[in-house]
């Protein structure tokens, strides 16, 4: 029989069918270019070209202050958020791998949908191909939030606990960047901004109902378990637990006391179930590890024999990775439930899988500076699981398939186990720049890197060979073209250096974005045709740079092969170019409210990059202005038909700049 492997955790950011990405926010310990370049891939259903050009923020993220710093450049569309330099930091590792993604429908307007995912690896290739990790998904879609019953109201509190984390997160970030109000920086802070409103949504449908998903902010995972587990399910004794995490307490061998030591929290764990009426004292309690590096496991182990644990290698599931898989422990779980010798299916089964290792920090402490890492899980109730395969048990039904429980071997002897290595230590922590960004302003030869708020003496710009860049009244001078980030320095204390990358943000409100490609007129519909999905960037093709070549269909056709009934040569750019506006027009009237202020941007972009077009020049010639028509009522919606309110005025505002771009803004109007 033959089952299809389930997704990767970077698969599981992808867009839902007839949706679209609207914006997400995850945290973790640490991240890479390479998962998030694939999970933004996945997300926004944009390669990394387009996303350059967008230069629009898609994820907020929120890493360990030790992490090593994801530039915008690197993986496009993701904002790495840096934690304050004035805020103290509540945990000793940010642990927690949580993701909210919100999606909005491609056909139905006001259709929305969010999606949480908890994970036990890090948003790093690593976990992709290398490690044994777990991840749970939940959805809520608008369409059930009045129809769905208490399944829906399970998963709305699932999201509003995971959203009052991010919540209290941010307060200890600098969110500077996504609360700018300016082009496509506008378009990021808008879909935030929709997508906290589904988020509310689902925090009012919840109510009071009891959240699967938990963290360790006030009390530690272990002192919340029992109560979850009994949440989740039926408050029972169960005569099987299983025990699995990438990493154990240190050996004692390691430690300042010379007295063997027992490893403590998986007698913690297997104590505090028992004392909760939810394990028998009989019960097989296995323990899962890397027998190539279990820390204090490995010196244990004739002590947790005797206590009644089976250390036992982490089996590699076969229906997640395939057969003959190679991989390493990395997952953080619990399994529990009762075997009954008349029946091949678990009995009250519940799993734990989060981001606590089974330590101190991870699982028997609260959150706290020098304490407890901030650590996040859920506990459920998996249907239908079977211990083994037999006759009537599907292959996705077998436990051993999903997770990394196998009872083939044990490790018997000492020997066969190796404490191998702590847990990493983390690097110094990065914290944000007094300055978010810096606004781009062009001059002769370059530019000028612009402070959007009061440049806070002692920061520097480091240009080339980190020399240092000549300040202005306003900012910074830069020589040659815009870059897309510079890297600020400044002093802690005026002792300690201390650097970060921040974008430079171009004229149309963009983030870190490659240069845009000039195109024509024909392009520039395509480009707006598709809207409001993203616009097609082909900066390979290769467009006419002269009138005559306009002269030529798309598809590379003469002229002479059009119908007989066409004008002198002189009336192609002109009807190109009122075919064009004819277009706008029609696109931009059908348009609602909550499109507008991306429709304008995107408007802009497309139009700013057709300003040498020959269509364009050829009008610069004839002293008229064919932007005229746009601003007659009848070319707009009736939302925005004057500049009577907010809509009208940006659209007014935004035909000024692409006027002036086009060197028509003074010339006579058509009509």
């Amino acid at each position: 029989m033959t089952f299809e492997r389930p997704p990767s955790l970077a698969q599981h950011f992808e867009a839902p069918d007839g949706f679209d990405a609207v914006f997400g926010r995850l945290c973790g310990y640490s991240a890479d270019s390479a998962f998030l370049d694939d999970a933004l891939e996945r997300f926004t259903r944009q390669i990394r070209t387009q996303r350059s050009y967008d230069g629009r923020i898609w994820l907020a993220m929120m890493l360990d202050p030790g992490a090593p710093q994801i530039p915008f450049a690197d993986a496009p569309g993701t904002a790495h958020l840096q934690m304050l330099a004035d805020t103290d930091r509540p945990f000793a590792l940010l642990h927690a791998k949580v993701a909210l993604l919100g999606f909005r429908s491609s056909t139905t307007p006001g259709r929305w949908r969010v999606r949480l995912l908890v994970c036990t690896g890090n948003w790093t290739r690593q976990t992709l191909e290398e490690s044994i990790d777990l991840v749970w998904c939940i959805e809520v879609d608008s369409e059930t939030l009045t129809s769905g019953g208490s399944e829906v109201k399970e998963a709305c509190a699932d999201i509003a606990a995971a959203n009052s984390l991010f919540s209290w997160l941010t307060t200890r970030f600098d969110t500077r960047l996504l609360e700018a109000s300016r082009g496509r920086l506008a378009e990021s802070l808008q879909a935030a901004t929709d997508f906290d409103r589904c988020l509310a949504r689902c925090t009012e449908v919840a109510d009071k109902q009891p959240a699967r998903f938990f963290d360790n902010r006030e009390r530690s995972l272990i002192e919340q378990l029992p109560e979850r587990i009994k949440a989740a399910t039926t408050s029972v004794r169960r005569n099987y637990l299983a025990m699995g995490s990438g990493f154990y307490e240190a050996p004692s061998n390691r430690c300042v006391s010379s007295t063997p030591r027992l490893p403590a929290v998986p007698i913690e764990i297997r104590d505090v179930l028992w004392n909760a009426g939810l394990l028998t004292s009989t019960a097989e309690i296995d323990l899962f590890v890397n027998p190539e590096g279990c820390q204090a496991i490995a010196g244990g182990l004739q002590a947790l024999n005797e206590e009644g644990i089976t250390v036992r290698p982490a089996g590699v599931p076969s229906l997640v990775y395939g057969e003959n898989a190679v991989r390493s422990l990395h997952a953080k779980f619990l399994y529990g439930a009762n075997y009954r010798s008349n029946t091949a299916y678990c009995s009250s089964p519940w799993l734990y899988i989060g981001s606590g290792n089974l330590t101190a920090p991870g699982f028997t402490l609260a959150a706290g500076f020098n304490r407890g890492n901030l650590e996040a899980g859920v506990v459920f109730a998996p249907r239908g699981m079977a211990w083994w395969k037999k006759a009537g048990v599907g292959e996705c039904d077998v436990l051993t398939n999903w997770l990394p429980i196998h009872w083939e071997s044990d490790c018997n002897t000492i020997e066969e186990l190796k404490a191998g290595d702590d847990f990493p230590d983390r690097s110094a922590d990065q914290v944000a720049a007094p300055l978010a960004w810096l606004d781009w302003k062009p001059l002769t030869g370059g530019g000028e890197l612009v402070a959007p708020e009061k440049c806070v003496a002692g920061v520097d710009v480091l240009g080339d060979g980190s020399t240092t860049c000549h300040r202005t009244p306003n900012g910074f001078l830069w020589s040659g073209p815009r870059p897309r980030e510079v890297m600020l320095r400044w002093y802690e204390d005026d002792e300690r250096a201390l650097q970060c990358l921040v974008p430079v943000i171009d004229e149309l409100g963009r983030i870190a974005a490659s240069p845009l490609p000039e195109i024509s007129i024909e392009d520039a519909w395509w480009q707006l045709a598709e809207f409001p999905l993203p616009p097609v960037i082909d900066d390979d093709l290769e467009y006419p740079d002269d009138v005559e070549n306009e002269d030529k269909y798309p598809n590379g056709e003469s002229c002479d092969n059009r119908s007989n009934d066409r004008g002198p040569p002189s009336s192609y750019p002109i009807r190109r170019m009122m075919e064009l506006i004819e277009q706008i027009a029609a696109k931009q009237t059908a348009l609602c409210e909550s499109e507008w202020s991306a429709w304008c941007v995107r408007l802009e972009q497309t139009l700013l990059q057709a300003a040498n077009s020959p269509a364009v020049k050829y009008f610069a010639d004839l002293k008229l202005n064919p932007l005229s028509p746009l601003r007659a009522p009848p070319f707009r919606p009736g939302f925005a038909e004057s500049a009577a309110n907010k809509y009208g005025r940006e659209y007014e505002a935004m035909l000024d700049r692409i006027e002036q771009a086009w060197g028509v803004a003074q010339l006579t109007s058509i009509g």
